[in-house]
């Protein structure tokens, strides 16, 4: 009764989530996904990446038939989430209601309706989708006509270390011959989506106004991620945030737990080149966080 009595009048009546987490892959989405489920201060769907806004880019926009049959990656990664949840509730670790809801998301025909429904207007809710940091200029001001209050949050990560899990995460299931060009091309691929980082947080303060977008960092919400999660609840509602901080979280939960693999000599000086690349530009948004991952990709090369 204390939350909703604090809550915003504008929040109580919206449809549609309050904020974005737009953050790159490999930089901690996940994380902050479990994280918020845990607690009631956020709503976040019970499947992670809607990814409603990025279906074009995709090329996937659900259905019963595409959930069965597509072998789409994100067809295969909705069908592993429902699968998940069905093992969880039949272990009485999860409650049915969840699996019917995911069941309900991955089967269903997407619309904006569709979408704008998925969120209770009796909490403060978010969508959490890594992909929409690949919508360019034209598709976030397009996003914003249907959703023109939005605050939007961006995960960041040291450059080469989010390209190099972003590698490894990419072995999985896959026959490697080659592992340089193996590398070399989801490295490209990645740097065709973002070359720099200065340049996917400007697109979304141009869009939405510098003060309602931040940007924080795995490695904050590694080192303390109750501090993180209580500055996004401020972020988002003020209101809420001033008056229940949330408590301490023993440990950060590690989702997906990257294998160790070997770095090819090659592969390491590439992955150097473009994480640089990446960080030109960043000190018009963070300049101790320019240098600090500027000296530890440095510090990658020191003997």
């Amino acid at each position: 009764m204390g939350y909703e009595t604090n809550m915003s009048a504008t929040i109580r009546s919206r449809r549609g989530p309050d904020f974005l987490c737009i953050g790159m892959p490999k930089c901690g989405t996940s994380t902050l996904q479990v994280l918020f489920k845990e607690r009631t201060e956020i709503y976040v769907s019970p499947v992670k990446e809607i990814k409603f806004f990025a279906h074009n880019k995709i090329g996937y926009d659900g259905g019963l038939r595409n959930f069965l049959f597509s072998k789409h990656w994100a067809a295969r990664q909705e069908r592993r989430a429902v699968a998940q949840i069905a093992k969880q509730v039949a272990t009485g670790k999860e409650d049915l209601k969840r699996l019917n809801w995911a069941v309900s998301f991955a089967t269903a025909q997407r619309d904006l309706d569709w979408y704008l429904n998925l969120f209770p207007k009796n909490r403060i809710s978010g969508d959490i989708s890594p992909c929409y940091h690949m919508l360019d200029d034209d598709e976030v001001q397009n996003l914003k006509k249907h959703l023109p209050n939005l605050k939007i949050v961006i995960l960041l990560r040291n450059p080469f270390e989010q390209l190099w899990s972003h590698c490894r995460m990419s072995t999985r299931a896959v026959r490697i011959d080659d592992e340089v060009a193996f590398y070399r091309e989801k490295v490209e691929y990645q740097m065709n989506i973002c070359r720099r980082y200065v340049d996917l947080v400007e697109r979304w303060q141009n869009a939405y106004g510098p003060d309602n977008v931040i940007i924080d960092y795995l490695e904050s919400l590694s080192a303390d991620p109750a501090e993180v999660l209580s500055r996004i609840v401020s972020f988002v509602d003020p209101a809420k945030g001033a008056v229940k901080r949330i408590a301490a979280v023993d440990a950060p939960p590690r989702v997906f737990k990257g294998k160790k693999m070997f770095m090819p000599d090659e592969t390491r000086e590439m992955l150097r080149d473009a994480a640089l690349q990446r960080l030109e530009g960043f000190e018009r948004i963070n300049e101790e966080w320019r240098r600090r991952w500027h000296s530890e990709i440095r510090q990658q090369f020191a003997n």
